[in-house]
C-alpha cells in the first residue's frame, strides 16, 4: 500500500505535468497577441467613421482595406493605426491638411451642359471622364443653359475632421487575426 509521501509525489508530478502543457500550449499563444499588431506589410481592414467638425450630423463610414506602410490611405491614418489590434478602437481629430488637404479653388471645372448625366441637379455627385482619360468624382455646383461648374475637390477637402476607427482585421505576413 503507497505511503502518503507517495501519493502527493504523485499528485505533484500530475500538477506538474499539467501546468508544464499550460507553458507550453497555452502561452505562447497569449503571447503571440503582441505579434498580431498593425505593423508595416500587414493588411489591415479598418471600419472608418469621418465626421467634419463643422457638420457633426453628417458622418461617412466606410471600411477600408490597405497595407501598412504603402501609403495608401491617408499618412496621419496609417500612424494612427500603427500597433493597434483587432477589436481595439480609437477616436482622434484631423486638420484639414492632416485630412484630404487645403480647398483648391483652382479645381472648378466648367463643362459643357451637354455632357452631364441627364437627370443631374446642383449638388450631385457625379462620375466624369477628364481630357485625360482619366476617372473623377465631382461634385455639381451649377448648371447654367450652356455651362455646367463642377467641383473635383475631395468633398471633405479644407476641413477638419473627428474620425474613429476600428480595427476589424490584421493580415500579417505570418499571422491573421479578426476581432473576436
Amino acid at each position: 500500500m503507497p505511503t502518503l509521501g507517495y501519493i502527493v509525489s504523485a499528485i505533484c508530478l500530475v500538477m506538474l505535468l499539467g501546468y508544464g502543457y499550460l507553458l507550453v500550449q497555452v502561452f505562447p499563444i497569449l503571447l503571440k497577441t503582441n505579434d498580431e499588431a498593425v505593423q508595416d506589410g500587414a493588411m489591415v481592414t479598418a471600419q472608418l467613421h469621418i465626421t467634419p467638425q463643422d457638420n457633426l450630423t453628417t458622418t461617412y463610414s466606410e471600411t477600408e482595406q490597405f497595407i501598412q506602410g504603402q501609403h495608401i490611405t491617408l499618412p496621419a491614418i496609417e500612424q494612427q493605426v500603427t500597433g493597434m489590434h483587432p477589436g481595439e478602437r480609437k477616436t482622434f481629430s484631423l486638420s484639414a491638411e492632416e485630412g484630404f488637404g487645403p480647398y483648391d479653388e483652382t479645381k472648378l471645372q466648367s463643362i459643357p451642359t451637354a455632357q452631364l448625366p441627364r437627370d443631374a441637379r446642383e449638388g450631385d455627385i457625379i462620375e466624369i471622364i477628364t481630357n485625360d482619360d482619366a476617372s473623377k468624382i465631382a461634385r455639381v455646383v451649377s448648371i447654367l443653359p450652356e455651362k455646367a461648374v463642377l467641383d473635383l475637390n475631395h468633398p471633405l477637402a479644407g476641413k477638419p475632421l473627428n474620425v474613429t476607427l476600428e480595427i476589424v482585421k490584421i493580415e500579417n505576413p505570418d499571422a491573421e487575426v479578426t476581432r473576436p
